[in-house]
C-alpha cells in the first residue's frame, strides 16, 4: 500500500515538473553525489514534512506551544537545499585541493616530451580523484569531436571555480602559444599551493570567532529568552498582574529571527569578506535557534513542575 502510494506521488510529480527544471535539479544532485531521482526526492521529502506537521501539531497541542511552531517543519526542504550546496562546495574545495598535484604531475609528463592532450590521457588512467573525473568528462566529449579547450574551460565554468578558471586559461594560452608549458605549470602548482595554504590559515584563525557567534545565537540567546517567557507564565499563573504577558512572546521570537540573521550577516564578513554569502546559513541557524527556545521552555517547565 506504502510503495503504491509513492509510486503515485512519483508520476504526479514527474508528470507536473517541467524537463528543464527536473534537468537542473537532477544535475545538482549528481554533482552532489545523492543519486535518486528528482520526483522520488520531492515525494520522499513532502512525506516527511507531512509526518512532522502532524508530530509538531501533536506536540502544540500536547505542550500548550503555539501553533505557528508547527511551520518549522516546513524548513525540511530549506535543510535539504542546504545539504546539497553544502556536498557542492565540499566536491569544489576538493577539487581545488587537488588542482596544484595535479598541474605539477601534468608538468612532469610533459617534461618528458608528451604533448598536452596525451598527458592528460595519461593522468585519466593513473589518478583516482573528484578533478580527475571532471578531466575524463572533458576528454570524453573531445573524442566525440568537441574542441579540446572548449572542454578544458567547460569543466571550470561548471564548477564556478576561479582558480580553475585561471589555471585553464594559461594552459590553453601557454599551449597555443607554444611557450614552456611545464614551467608555466610549475609556477601556478605552487602560487595555488601557497593561495591554499594562506586560505586555510585564515579560515582557522576566524573559526573561534564564528563558533562563539553561533553558540550565542543557537544556545545563549534562545535558551535566555526561552527563561525569560516560562518567568513570564509564572508569574501570570501565580496570579500577579504582568503587563508583558502578551508582549514577551512576541518580541522574543522577533528577536531570535533577528538575531540569527545579523548572526548569519557577521559570519559571512568574517570568513568571506562578504555578508550575503552569510545569509545562506540562515536556514540553518535560525531553525535550531527556534527549536532551543522552545524546548528549553518545555524542559525547563517540565523540571520546575510549571
Amino acid at each position: 500500500m506504502f510503495t503504491k502510494i509513492i509510486e503515485f506521488l512519483n508520476n504526479i510529480i514527474k508528470n507536473n515538473l517541467s524537463d528543464d527544471i527536473n534537468y537542473k535539479i537532477q544535475k545538482k544532485l549528481v554533482d552532489s553525489g545523492i543519486f535518486i531521482k528528482t520526483e522520488e526526492l520531492i515525494t520522499i521529502v513532502l512525506l516527511i514534512m507531512l509526518i512532522l506537521f502532524i508530530l509538531s501539531l501533536f506536540m502544540c497541542f500536547l505542550f500548550k506551544l503555539h501553533i505557528l511552531t508547527s511551520l518549522i517543519t516546513f524548513s525540511v526542504p530549506i535543510l535539504l537545499i542546504f545539504y546539497i550546496n553544502y556536498r557542492n562546495e565540499k566536491r569544489l574545495d576538493e577539487i581545488e585541493q587537488e588542482l596544484p598535484d595535479y598541474l605539477r604531475q601534468l608538468s612532469s609528463l610533459i617534461k618528458i616530451g608528451l604533448g598536452l592532450e596525451s598527458a592528460f590521457n595519461e593522468l585519466s588512467k593513473t589518478i583516482n580523484n573528484t578533478l580527475n573525473d571532471e578531466i575524463k568528462r572533458a576528454l570524453l566529449e573531445t573524442s566525440f569531436g568537441r574542441p579540446f579547450d572548449e572542454s578544458l574551460m567547460e569543466v571550470a565554468y561548471k564548477n564556478n571555480s576561479d582558480n580553475l578558471k585561471h589555471s585553464f586559461q594559461l594552459i590553453i594560452y601557454g599551449w597555443e602559444s607554444g611557450g614552456n608549458l611545464s614551467q608555466v605549470l610549475d609556477s601556478m602548482a605552487n602560487d595555488l599551493s601557497d593561495s591554499l595554504m594562506l586560505k586555510k590559515e585564515r579560515k582557522a584563525s576566524v573559526m573561534m570567532s564564528v563558533m562563539f557567534l553561533v553558540i550565542s545565537s543557537v544556545i545563549a540567546t534562545p535558551f535566555a529568552l526561552g527563561m525569560i517567557r516560562l518567568y513570564t507564565n509564572f508569574i501570570s499563573i501565580s496570579g500577579r498582574t504582568n503587563p508583558l504577558h502578551d508582549v514577551i512572546p512576541i518580541s522574543s521570537i522577533g528577536y531570535v529571527i533577528i538575531q540569527s540573521i545579523l548572526v548569519c550577516s557577521l559570519i559571512g564578513i568574517v570568513m568571506y569578506s562578504d555578508s550575503k554569502k552569510g545569509i545562506k546559513y540562515t536556514i540553518i541557524i535560525l531553525p535550531l535557534s527556534l527549536i532551543v527556545y522552545y524546548f528549553s521552555q518545555i524542559i525547563m517547565s517540565t523540571i520546575m513542575g510549571v
